[in-house]
C-alpha cells in the first residue's frame, strides 16, 4: 500500500513539473499550426565571396532579417540566401500578411507567390 501511494506521490510532482516547464516555453514561443503573420520589416545584407579580379566569378549570398507579428507577439529570424528571387519575393512581402507554419523554433514562411522559406527563430536580441 506504501508502494502504491509513492507511486502516486511522484507521477504527480512529474504531471506538475511537467505543466510548468510546459507553460513557461509556451508563452515564449508562437502558437504552433498554420498562421496567418504580418511582415514588419526586412532588413538585406548582402556579403560576396571569391576573389574580384579573380579567374572564376564572385558569388553573392544575403542573409536577411526578417520581423514578422504573429497573435499580437512579434518574432524575427534571419535566413541565408544565394537565390535572388526569394530575397526579392521577402523585400516584396514586407508589410503585407504572409501564412506561417510554426513548430517549435522551426518556422516555415509561406510568401504570396507560394514560395516556401524554411527558417529557425532568431533570439530575441537579434529583432
Amino acid at each position: 500500500m506504501k508502494r502504491h501511494a509513492c507511486c502516486v506521490v511522484v507521477v504527480a510532482i512529474f504531471l506538475t513539473l511537467a505543466s510548468l516547464v510546459f507553460s513557461q516555453n509556451s508563452s515564449d514561443s508562437p502558437p504552433e499550426g498554420y498562421q496567418t503573420a504580418r511582415v514588419l520589416s526586412v532588413r538585406q545584407l548582402k556579403q560576396t565571396s571569391g576573389f574580384p579580379m579573380g579567374r572564376y566569378p564572385t558569388v553573392a549570398r544575403f542573409t536577411l532579417d526578417v520581423a514578422f507579428r504573429i497573435a499580437g507577439q512579434s518574432y524575427c529570424t534571419d535566413y541565408e540566401t544565394p537565390v535572388l528571387d526569394e530575397v526579392q519575393e521577402l523585400n516584396a512581402a514586407n508589410g503585407r500578411d504572409v501564412k506561417v507554419e510554426v513548430r517549435g523554433k522551426k518556422i516555415t514562411i509561406i510568401l504570396p507567390s507560394g514560395r516556401r522559406i524554411r527558417t529557425e527563430m532568431a533570439k530575441e536580441t537579434q529583432c
